[in-house]
């Protein structure tokens, strides 16, 4: 088995996002509960989120951690740094260090650091949501070129042209 091109991987992060608001309350309840990957790794209802993705299980675990956070929303193009730009006030220096700190993170600390981020992020103004595609692939190979992207699409000017994600 190979591993998936990037849309292929998105496509997939996208579905483990559709099986997982199909969950009923009771599943969904159990896997908001879970604090780490490794908490999540023990629940049947993860395992049936991850299905055929499981080359991916890295970063999904990591992604269902943050999923009750906000919807499934799918835009062209879509970027986490821009993202958070937009959604964020980058002229408050806490907003700015609570990005460095999501940018510095190890793999270990991540999802406790995005939780935040993004608790933040979606109770500010805008559209709603998170291409869970988009930022699953990330959290997959999560590494300096993804930490690179999400500080130039976070602090550059307003350009946004294509990302270099794929």
């Amino acid at each position: 088995m190979s591993f998936p091109s990037i849309p292929e991987q998105q496509h997939q992060l996208r579905r483990v996002r559709e099986r997982y608001d199909a969950l009923g309350p009771g599943d969904r309840a159990v896997l908001r509960r879970c604090k780490t990957e490794d908490d999540l790794r023990l629940e049947g209802a993860y395992w049936r989120l991850v299905g055929d993705a499981r080359e991916l299980e890295r970063g999904i675990a990591t992604a269902v951690l943050l999923f009750p956070l906000a919807a499934q929303r799918t835009t062209e193009r879509f970027s986490f740094g821009r993202y958070l730009r937009t959604k964020l006030k980058t002229d408050h220096d806490g907003t700015t260090l609570r990005v460095r700190r999501v940018i510095e993170a190890d793999r270990d600390q991540l999802a406790h650091r995005l939780r935040g981020l993004i608790k933040l992020a979606e109770a500010g103004e805008g559209a709603p949501g998170i291409d869970w595609g988009v930022l699953g692939s990330d959290l997959v190979f999560f590494g300096d070129h993804v930490r690179r992207r999400w500080t130039q699409d976070f602090f550059a000017p307003s350009f946004d042209g294509p990302s270099d994600h794929a």
